[in-house]
């Protein structure tokens, strides 16, 4: 069953359960009761009167038909009810009413055929309709107001109605709204100004092409060349009248152009940038860091991009010019430069490069060590192989070897020989390191001892290896021979298992564990 039906059937049951005397119609002092259930204060004269609305027949008595029709006729449904209250708000024509199509060809021109919301908003303000009682939020609610429900655009019927409301909320005739519309001229388009700019908007800046450009408008076509004309006989007054014309010599220019440009004789723009940097006063006085660029720029030659002399000549011109002086003194303070600064990073010193008496063979012979220099390195090689004879042979604060022999046989784990970690080993174990010897010299002593293109020590070469350890520590052989026979042999440094009841106590092995 629908909500409608719903609906109807309790509304019958209520009628039959009003109706008392079963005819199937409510009388007047039943329809009372009825009404009075949904508003108390009915009137026994409201009653009557509603009785009569509702007795279509006019025969005394109210069916369930007549009641149904009354409480869903047409006009007093929602639709009707927006109908009448719409017709009841409409403004009408006050009587001042003018012809309105000088307000349609407005409205044309604001909103085309039909006019939203956007576009009326727009309307009264450009037509400086707003205020007098005429706000904003009501320019919303006269166009809600005139446009039928669902709808979002005016038609010009329905802008007349909104005329008629704008003059009411103004509280002024038709007539006198339709005339303010009438004399409008259009909507009002606003847009963002552009600053000015003079390079843009100052026509008499232009230059080249485009001062000869006939779509620039207002453009004086013939400025540009004039201008132009104007402005270089300016320059050439400027350098070649007055003090700039006062000159001299320029041989010794020559000189100091030619050492900046190179074997080349022709200055580019970095080599000028320095040029004019290193000369001492030559920027300052006018003529400034940023000059240096615009002086380079309007005397190199014409689609190059280096100077020659004669464009330095024209420099130095435009220089002057720049710090309101003469070419001469200009040229004065050129010709004193003494040349490019020539800057490059200094070497440290190096002995074995820069100490020439320390060279040998060929290279001394090269660097002009010869004779008395050969000399010298014969008996440098002479002392050398003393001291190596030395060394071999030992001297007279040694002991015998034998004990020591016995300790080298116990570093070189059966091979007779010992390795590089061997020998360090040992010289850590009998505590020789320290006091004179590093690990670092460990490696040198035991390289020094090996035969040449050996790595390993036999017990011969040991000795010297051990000789050598003393003159490194500043001891006697002796004393490093007491040292290797205080050591019994290599210390054996291991982890040491933790106790395990199970493996180290025998008391606890069983079967053929115990009887081993």
């Amino acid at each position: 069953m629908s909500n409608n039906d719903a609906k109807m059937k309790r509304m019958e049951d209520e009628f039959k359960r009003l109706d008392t005397n079963g005819d199937n119609c409510l009388d007047e002092q039943e329809l009372g009761e009825l009404l009075r259930k949904g508003n108390p204060n009915f009137s026994d004269r409201e009653v009557a009167d509603l009785f009569k609305r509702v007795d279509a027949n006019h025969d005394g008595r109210v069916d369930f038909r007549e009641f149904l029709n009354y409480c869903y006729k047409s006009e007093r449904t929602g639709g009707g009810r927006h109908q009448r209250l719409a017709h009841a708000g409409a403004v009408g024509d006050d009587g001042t009413e003018i012809d309105w199509s000088a307000c349609s060809k407005v409205f044309t021109d604001f909103a085309g055929k039909d006019m939203d919301g956007k576009e009326f908003a727009k309307f009264c303000k450009d037509n400086n309709l707003l205020g007098h009682g005429m706000t904003k939020t009501d320019v919303d609610l006269i166009f809600a107001k005139v446009v039928p429900k669902g709808q979002r655009r005016m038609d010009f019927n329905m802008f007349k109605d909104a005329v008629r409301n704008i003059a009411q909320k103004r509280k002024q005739t038709t007539g006198e709204i339709q005339g303010v519309v009438s004399n409008s001229t259009g909507p009002i388009l606003t847009g963002t100004k552009q600053d000015a700019v003079r390079f843009y908007d100052d026509k008499t800046t232009f230059t080249g092409s485009h001062a000869h450009n006939e779509n620039f408008e207002g453009t004086d076509t013939t400025h540009g060349g004039d201008r132009h004309g104007a402005q270089q006989a300016r320059t050439d007054a400027l350098l070649h009248g007055g003090d700039a014309a006062i000159e001299d010599d320029w041989g010794p220019l020559e000189v100091t152009f030619n050492s900046f440009a190179g074997p080349e004789k022709r200055l580019e723009g970095r080599e000028f940038k320095k040029m004019c940097d290193e000369i001492s006063g030559l920027i300052g006085g006018g003529f400034t860091k940023n000059d240096v660029d615009v002086v380079f720029t309007a005397c190199k030659s014409k689609g190059s991009n280096y100077l020659l002399f004669d464009g330095f000549q024209e420099v130095c011109r435009r220089v002057a010019v720049k710090k309101s002086t003469t070419t001469a003194a200009v040229q004065q303070i050129v010709a004193a430069s003494a040349g490019p600064h020539l800057n490059a990073t200094k070497a440290d010193a190096v002995r074995f490069h820069d100490d020439k008496n320390t060279y040998t063979g060929a290279h001394a012979a090269v660097h002009g060590r010869d004779g008395l220099d050969q000399r010298d390195t014969a008996a440098r090689h002479e002392q050398l192989a003393s001291q190596h004879a030395q060394l071999n042979q030992g001297g007279g604060d040694e002991q015998p070897w034998e004990p020591c022999d016995a300790v080298f046989e116990t570093f070189c784990e059966g091979q007779g020989t010992m390795e590089g970690r061997q020998f360090m080993k040992l010289c850590e174990d009998a505590r020789l390191i320290g006091k004179g010897l590093t690990k670092n010299d460990v490696d040198v002593v035991f390289t020094a001892a090996c035969v040449k293109g050996q790595r390993r020590l036999d017990v011969n070469n040991f000795i010297v290896s051990m000789r050598n350890v003393a003159a490194k520590k500043s001891m006697s052989v002796s004393e490093v021979q007491d040292a290797l026979r205080a050591c019994s042999g290599p210390h054996i440094v291991a982890t040491q298992a933790e106790y395990s009841r199970f493996h180290d106590d025998k008391t606890t092995y069983t079967g053929m564990h115990a009887e081993q």
